[in-house]
């Protein structure tokens, strides 16, 4: 039987990852690409004289070193549940105004997320500015919805043991 000692080493706060491309404009340079992949590999292939093989290997090699640069500026943000005292005292350091709880927030909808941000992100570590920059200047609106959904569920959902990919 466990100990509470053996309990207490052996527990560890849930943690999500979310890798975000921070180089959007690469997205635009690959959908490119992949419209001109596309409309070569459905031309019939007697449609040119030279063929449109060399220049379909061309286009998805370029596709190929843009997947890589788009890889090379991803970061995976950590997140670390906090424990559920630490989390309810900083749900209450932003409280929430009365348009928030007209919504059904229990928190300040502008200052808690940015909060919670610079509190469960483990990797890479960031200050509250840093998270406030982080969100106002640099990520979209679907970046920051990845972002927040990994840190409410780091925090309110419970550990699943997932199930078997062999089965």
């Amino acid at each position: 039987m466990a100990t509470f000692d053996d309990i207490l080493a052996a527990a560890a706060p849930p943690t999500r990852t979310v890798p975000l491309c921070l180089a959007g404009d690469l997205q635009a340079q690959w959908e490119d690409l992949d419209r001109q992949r596309r409309d070569l590999a459905a031309r019939p292939a007697g449609d040119t004289l030279a063929g449109a093989g060399g220049e379909l290997r061309d286009v998805t090699q370029r596709m190929d070193a843009v997947r890589e640069q788009m890889q090379a500026k991803t970061v995976v943000f950590r997140i670390q549940g906090l424990p559920k005292r630490r989390w309810s005292d900083l749900i209450a350091k932003h409280a929430p105004r009365p348009e928030d709880q007209a919504e059904g927030l229990d928190y300040h909808a502008e200052t808690f997320p940015v909060a919670a941000l610079a509190a469960c992100c483990v990797d890479p570590e960031l200050s509250e500015e840093q998270a406030a920059r982080l969100v106002d200047e640099i990520l979209t609106n679907g970046q920051w919805a990845a972002l927040w959904r990994a840190i409410l569920e780091a925090n309110n959902r419970a550990v699943d043991i997932p199930k078997s990919v062999s089965a």
